[in-house]
Formats: structure tokens, C-alpha cells, sequence
């Protein structure tokens, strides 16, 4: 029910979370902004961020970059050619994994994966960073006995695009990139790399699926972990969006084919798959894929308005996702979405003393691709509450609610698509709503239509 927020704290302040990951005590999150450069907006990292008090006190490290004279890596008896990151734009940790460390049975490894920047390690909780090298394109595998003649570089290989990091039995490390799923089995030295081609991808649901790899899961079931991967189409037209799979770690097949796929939870032996086109859920081997009817919070009477869905958890059978449009809770009951949905929120506190009685957010909104929610307090246990929308000559637009009964002392709110009383988008501009309750207290707000 409570949730505690490092947003505008030190050493977070205002930046975005790309990545996180907690193994026992240990915390790590990786932070970005978005820059304009040249009338673009760019991701550029921020640096990571390393607890190993269960997130009490931080300590923060800028994003990893190398020096203009890191262009060697030595890998076994070779010495790779490598072109150093020196910029955190396009640097950003999209993901991080927390292994044990084999040389210090109470120490850790810290594994960050940041597209440009690649795959790298840390073996002192951020304080140094080392680059991890993984096959290029044209190569399958590598280890360090091999001889090697490639270069350890973004712009020419897919492999060296580094987006997933998981870490299974901390000797086992697989990392997802634009050319595939790398696997390690001796911490990181020795790799080999699935992948569309390689792996015996077709249309029917064979091999992987595709090989842009955006996030990798450990799947507990029974004895075993399968491993499952959101994978995409990269650059070959064969290849399928879908959510790729292995229960000994050679052998891959693919589900929820043509779906965009961004990352995968589950609870016992049902898979979730988190995507750009809805909340899936399955059965394992069975795949008996479905969507919720509807995502509506009975207490607050609000619904998920998006598709785009990103992340999940479970505890016990309680379950959690991660939306575009809030956090989402619901239970597990081995059925099919039967349970009721509760739907969090983050919300500024309205105080009752202050002048401000309402605001509403996102403000300016675009109806076209999102909601307006308009928050309020009634300060009663419950009350009637009437909604009405006026344009800027304060002729009436939209009734959103009345005399609905709504309850708690807390923050509330209503959503309203930016369509009038006859279902009709509006245009854009300035528009008033009027909160009355109980026919007795009138609150103002205003919101900016931008489509």
C-alpha cells in the first residue's frame, strides 16, 4: 500500500531509472536523462548508482566511458582492437545483474549492459569498470584459447549493442544485444551467442524468434529455470517479434508470435508476457495466450488506458505489473484474469489548507495517444461528486461524472478522453472543469487541449 520514492533525492535528483536490480542486500540502479543535441532528443547516461544497504545510503559513480587510448583489450593470448566510448550519449545502462564474485565469496559483480557502451563489470561496487568482450556478428562463440582477429566496436557489429544482462547461478550469465542471447558459464570469459540464424528460427515457432534482445528472465518452475527472452525483428524480414525460450539452455522456441515483446514475469508455471500490445498471460508449454478484458479499479472506479506494459513481480500470488499508465495489482488464482485489479499512482498531495483544491495531469494532454486524470479532495468519507467540462466561453463540453459517489479522505480522481457529450474529440485549446460536491463546494481547474 505504501511506496517510498527517491525521486528528487540525492544522488537520483530528477533522472530516469534505465536499469535496476537488487541481489540480497546489494542495490543497483542506473540512471539517465534524454538531451537535446541538434534538435534531437538523445539518451545519455547518467552513471550508476550502488547500494549495499538495502537502498539506506547510496553511493553514485558516473556513467562508465573509456579513455581515447583504450582501443586494446586482452582476451586470452589476442589482443582485440577496440573503439573506446568516451561520450554517455548513447551510453546509458538499459540493464543491470548482480552476481557473487568466484574470488570473493562475500563480494559481488556488477554487470551493466549500455547499447553503445556494451557489456562491462565491476568487481568493486562501481568504483572501475571493465569492458566485457563478447563475439561480433560473424562469430558464434568465442573463448580464451581461441585466435581472434575482430574489433570490439557498435557501429560495426550488432553483438557489441548491449541492451539485457541476467545473471543465473551467478556462473551463468546471459546477455541480450541487437544480433541475439549471449550465454556464459564461467563468469563472463568464454560466450556463445543464439540467435535467429544459428539457432534453427522458422515460422513455426523454432529457434529464436528474432534477434534484437531487450530483456532476458529466469523462470522458476519445478527444479528448472527457463529462460525466456522478449526478442524482435532485427534485420532479417524472416525473423518474428515473440518471446523466445530455453529449459536446457541450447535449445530455443518462441510464443506470442508478431506481438512486440518488452520483458516477461511469471508466477509458478503461468508466463506473462509484457507488451506494446497488451498484458498477456499464459500457461507454460500450454500457451494458451489471453489479454484482460478490462484493467478497472472498483474502488477508485479508474481504468488502464494503454497497451504498453513493461514490467512484472510476484509475491506469493499476488502479482504486479508495470504499465505506461500506472502500477497494476491483482491475484493470481490459476484462472484466467478473474481476480479485481488495484491500480497505483503516483499523485502530488493536495493540501486542504492551501488554495489549490484540483489540478490535473498530464497537463497540456494529447487525447489522441492519453487521458486527463483530475484530481481532488472531497475531505469526507464520502460524498456526491459532479464533473463538468466548459470551453473558453464557458459553454458546457462534457459532463464526466455526476453525483457519483466516491469515497476517502484521500487524493481522488476522474479521467476524461478529450471528447464531448456527443463522443465527439475536441479541438484543441484552453477548457475549464468545475468539481461540485455534494452541491455545496466548487473547485476550478483548467486544462491545455495539444494535439
Amino acid at each position: 500500500r505504501n511506496f517510498q520514492s527517491y525521486y528528487g533525492l540525492d544522488p537520483f535528483g530528477d533522472d530516469d531509472i534505465s536499469g535496476f536490480s537488487v541481489n540480497k542486500n546489494v542495490v543497483v540502479t542506473a540512471t539517465a536523462i534524454s538531451e537535446e543535441i541538434s534538435g534531437e532528443s538523445v539518451p545519455t547516461g547518467t552513471g550508476i548508482k550502488v547500494s549495499t544497504d538495502y537502498g539506506s545510503n547510496w553511493n553514485a559513480f558516473p556513467q562508465p566511458v573509456d579513455q581515447q587510448s583504450d582501443t586494446i583489450i586482452q582476451y586470452g593470448n589476442n589482443n582485440i582492437r577496440c573503439l573506446p566510448v568516451v561520450v554517455r550519449q548513447q551510453n546509458l545502462s538499459y540493464d543491470v545483474a548482480i552476481t557473487k564474485n568466484p574470488n570473493s565469496a562475500n563480494n559481488y559483480i556488477i554487470w551493466i549492459t549500455s547499447f553503445a557502451g556494451g557489456l562491462r563489470k565491476s568487481t568493486d561496487y562501481g568504483n572501475t569498470w571493465l569492458r566485457v568482450v563478447l563475439p561480433p556478428d560473424n562469430l558464434d562463440s568465442i573463448y580464451p584459447g581461441g585466435t581472434y582477429n575482430f574489433t570490439l566496436d557498435p557501429r560495426l557489429n550488432l553483438n557489441h549493442r548491449a541492451f539485457t544482462v541476467l545473471g543465473v547461478d551467478d556462473s551463468v550469465i546471459y546477455v541480450g544485444t541487437a544480433n541475439g542471447i549471449n550465454k556464459s558459464t564461467d563468469y563472463g570469459i568464454s560466450w556463445r551467442k543464439f540467435n535467429y540464424q544459428n539457432s534453427g528460427g522458422n515460422n513455426n515457432g523454432n529457434g529464436v524468434s528474432g534477434n534484437f534482445v531487450v530483456d532476458l528472465y529466469a523462470m522458476p518452475y519445478g527444479n528448472q529455470k527457463i529462460i525466456w527472452a522478449a526478442t524482435r525483428r532485427a534485420e532479417d524480414n524472416n525473423e518474428k517479434n515473440g518471446l523466445s525460450y530455453t529449459a536446457n539452455g541450447f535449445n530455443w522456441n518462441y510464443t506470442l508470435k508478431d506481438v512486440t515483446t518488452n520483458g516477461i514475469s511469471s508466477k509458478d508455471s503461468i508466463v506473462y508476457g509484457l507488451t506494446s500490445d497488451g498484458l498477456y498471460r499464459a500457461k507454460y508449454l500450454t500457451f494458451d495466450w489471453s489479454s484482460p478484458p478490462l484493467i478497472f479499479d472498483e474502488q477508485t472506479k479508474d481504468k488502464v488506458t494503454t497497451k504498453l506494459f513493461y514490467s512484472g513481480a510476484a509475491i506469493n500470488d499476488t502479482v504486479y505489473f508495470g504499465s505506461a499508465d500506472g502500477l497494476l495489482r491483482t491475484i493470481e488464482t490459476g484462472l484466467p484474469w478473474v481476480s479485481k485489479w488495484k491500480i497505483f499512482r503516483a499523485i502530488s498531495p493536495i493540501n486542504a489548507n492551501s488554495d489549490i483544491k484540483t489540478y490535473a495531469a498530464p497537463n497540456p494532454f494529447s487525447p489522441d495517444d492519453e487521458v486527463v486524470r483530475i484530481f481532488y479532495r472531497t475531505n469526507k468519507f464520502s460524498a456526491k461528486v459532479t464533473i463538468n467540462v466548459f470551453d473558453f466561453a464557458m459553454n458546457p463540453v462534457r459532463t464526466v461524472i455526476q453525483n457519483a459517489t466516491r469515497t476517502g479522505m484521500e487524493e481522488l480522481y476522474t479521467q476524461w478522453d478529450g471528447k464531448d457529450d456527443k463522443g465527439s474529440r475536441i479541438a484543441n485549446g484552453v477548457y475549464f472543469y468545475r468539481i461540485k460536491i455534494d452541491n455545496e463546494t466548487e473547485s476550478w481547474g483548467k486544462i491545455l487541449v495539444l494535439q
